[in-house]
């Protein structure tokens, strides 16, 4: 029987608490060692909780974004880099899901397969070597090379952040082609992980999210069907690029949020027990420890309410498709500065104790940082924001260039 819109939202709120406290003793076993958690991927494929984004008339749990959030924030509170890893697979499948929504049949297939094998999708478009706000993180062109070929098209390049490609079975990436009549275009495609000329690279070794497993990864004279490829024009925004910032930037932020109320969480009850001498009364008395929770507390119901009214707003396909860009970059700049800013709050009302490893704050400070590096972030988020607000074209070049 099909749940309610609340049923649902409870449902998924349910297994994400339940697999966070699940994770939480293995945090820092992992982190210290830079294993991944094939055990907690085990776990939530067998529980459902990587199908959530899977429509429900495909066989999924056919979650919407809110319902997502709220459950990333959730499993984050308990295990961040998990979180963060699995939302890499979660949020794409619902891109595939969006498009499918909207008359992409192409996408039937895998979201089917997804539903019934429990497959796990790994996408590592980024590349370092072409700027960020032009490629958009790879996705809109890259310095990956496709020649056609007979039957399609063969790929040669590297790729950056490929989380989750320890455990996947399909890999999502992209590449340029220059077609003779089209003119400049990004092929879209994925294959199975174990496609000859595909290398993971095992070489993630990081200040964050050290869990992910989000390895480079190399692809070395790969053919890829013609079957398998959406060509876009490249350098364009498009209705795939409106899906996907709708998914991902709410999706991630909700991650990071989660981080830093893990944080706050662990502060508070550390200063509420401390008692340092001469006095008499915990730590939590100071004043300067008491300005800085409140810092806290209105930083994470701020953020809380712009990632929940964001999330809530892009409710449906249609929706997401033609979003407030401005809304959706100002959220995931909002929330995730907001996160940092919580967890270095953290941190000084912890004080010395913080630094060790001992304790989680020292690995929270961390894997926070990596919430000021997913794109688009810093200036660039910026910078385009300024842009959308003088109603100049995204794609304008800075007047000093």
């Amino acid at each position: 029987m099909a749940m309610t819109a609340t049923e649902r939202q409870q449902h998924f709120l349910e297994l994400a608490a339940a697999h966070a406290e699940d994770f939480k003793p293995r945090v820092a076993q992992h982190d210290r060692e830079n294993s991944f958690p094939f055990e907690n991927v085990a776990a939530m494929k067998t529980s459902g909780y990587t199908n959530m984004t899977v429509p429900a008339e495909l066989g999924g749990g056919g979650a919407n974004l809110l319902d997502l959030v709220l459950a990333q924030e959730r499993l984050a509170r308990g295990d961040g880099p998990t979180a963060v890893a699995i939302n890499m697979h979660i949020f794409n499948v619902w891109v595939r899901a969006d498009l499918w929504h909207l008359g992409d049949e192409k996408q039937r297939p895998f979201l089917a397969a997804s539903a019934r094998d429990r497959l796990i999708l790994s996408s590592g478009t980024s590349d370092p070597r072409m700027n960020t706000v032009i490629g958009f993180a790879g996705l809109n062109d890259t310095t990956r090379r496709a020649e056609k070929v007979a039957g399609g098209y063969q790929v040669n390049g590297r790729a950056g952040f490929g989380t989750l490609c320890a455990c996947a079975d399909f890999l999502e990436e992209t590449a340029h082609y220059d077609d003779p009549q089209k003119g400049p275009l990004c092929l879209f495609f994925s294959l199975p992980a174990k496609t000859p000329g595909i290398k993971i690279q095992n070489n993630w070794d990081s200040l964050s999210i050290r869990a992910s497993a989000s390895h480079d990864i190399v692809w070395e004279n790969v053919f890829v069907p013609e079957e398998s490829v959406t060509a876009r024009p490249a350098r364009t925004w498009d209705t795939y690029n409106n899906v996907f910032v709708s998914w991902f930037m709410t999706s991630v932020s909700a991650c990071y949020l989660g981080i830093a109320q893990a944080a706050r969480d662990y502060a508070f009850n550390w200063v509420r027990d401390r008692i340092q001498l001469p006095f008499d009364r915990p730590v939590s008395h100071y004043p300067g420890n008491q300005f800085l929770a409140a810092e806290m507390e209105v930083g994470l119901r701020a953020a809380r309410a712009t990632l929940v009214q964001t999330a809530s707003a892009l409710s449906e396909p249609a929706l997401r498709a033609n979003p407030s860009l401005m809304d959706i970059l100002a959220c995931k700049h909002f929330v995730t500065e907001t996160a940092v800013s919580v967890v270095d709050k953290a941190m000084r009302i912890a004080g010395g104790a913080a630094l060790s490893r001992s304790g989680p704050l020292e690995q929270m400070y961390r894997d926070i940082r990596a919430a000021i590096i997913h794109p688009l972030a810093g200036y660039d988020t910026l910078g385009l924001l300024g842009k959308l607000a003088f109603g100049i074209p995204p794609d304008t070049m800075p007047r000093w260039v």
